[in-house]
This record gives structure tokens, C-alpha cells and sequence, in this order.
């Protein structure tokens, strides 16, 4: 499995996989618009793929550009296909995440889930902690409402 940024080339798989939930126009949207922000910025869509060249995992990792948070990056979009649970995807992303996180400087990575959830069970045992929870802060398309749960790690400081 090859964690790397993102391509044009993965559009087709990335929409196939429903991994974005997106028409394929969106999708090519979202990729094209995340290399362009990539040139320079400190932000990077990662996606995971298989031996066989399709992508089964992806995350967005973007440094907060706040003067007074810039030691704080934040994953956004983290989704792994169910084929690949359970495999230790999830912690090659989180790593391939914290070292561009790191080598920007950063300290402290931040992520957000659905509260009751597998994904904030699967954070934890990652190596998140619950930092906050806001009460009904995600509405479904289906009319579900979930509590809104941030959590945060700790990234290894770098030596110079």
C-alpha cells in the first residue's frame, strides 16, 4: 500500500469508490482545486493505494493559517474503504499526515468525527484525545444528528 498525495489520475477511482460521495465532476473538482493549493501552501490531499493502482483511503491535512495556531494542523475527509479496515491503514495515513504536519512546524494534529461512532473509537485508539464535543453539530442528509467530537495527538517536536 503507497500513501502519496493525491493525482489527477486517481479522480476515476476516487469516484468510483464513493471514497469523496461526490458526482465525478466534483471529485475532479476537489482533486484539481487540492493540487493547485498544494503548490506552495502547506496543506496536502493524501490518498492510500493498492497494489492494483486504486485508491481505498484518503485524508486532507492542512496547516492552520491563524498566526496563533500555526503550531495546529487538522485532517479533514479521513475515509477508508471497508476492504481496508482493520489493516493498519489508518495509522500509515495518520503517520504519512504527522510528517508533513511536523515538517511544517507543527505540534499538535486535530481531527473531528461523528460522536458515538466507530471513527471517534478508531481515533482514540490511534491516539487522540477528546479535547471538546458540541452537542448536535453534524446534521445528516438522512435527518440524523450527531454530536460534533474534536480530539487532538501530540506530534513529535523535530530536531534540527
Amino acid at each position: 500500500m503507497l500513501i502519496r498525495p493525491v493525482r489527477e489520475s486517481d479522480i476515476e477511482s476516487l469516484h468510483r469508490n464513493r471514497l469523496c460521495g461526490l458526482t465525478i465532476e466534483e471529485t475532479a473538482e476537489l482533486v484539481m482545486s487540492a493540487t493547485d493549493e498544494e503548490h506552495g501552501d502547506e496543506s496536502r490531499f493524501l490518498v492510500a493505494v493498492a497494489q492494483g493502482g486504486g485508491v481505498v483511503g484518503m485524508t486532507t491535512v492542512k496547516r492552520l493559517k491563524h498566526r496563533m495556531c500555526r503550531h495546529r494542523a487538522e485532517l479533514g475527509g479521513f475515509v477508508i474503504l471497508p476492504v481496508a479496515r482493520g489493516t493498519g491503514l489508518a495509522r500509515r495515513i495518520v503517520d504519512a499526515a504527522s510528517r508533513h504536519a511536523g515538517d511544517w512546524g507543527c505540534s499538535i494534529l486535530e481531527v473531528s468525527c461523528r460522536g458515538g461512532t466507530h471513527a471517534e473509537k478508531a481515533y482514540v485508539g490511534l491516539g487522540f484525545q477528546v479535547w471538546g464535543q458540541l452537542p448536535g453539530g453534524f446534521h445528516d442528509h438522512d435527518g440524523l444528528v450527531f454530536d460534533e467530537v474534536r480530539l487532538w495527538m501530540s506530534l513529535p517536536t523535530k530536531t534540527p
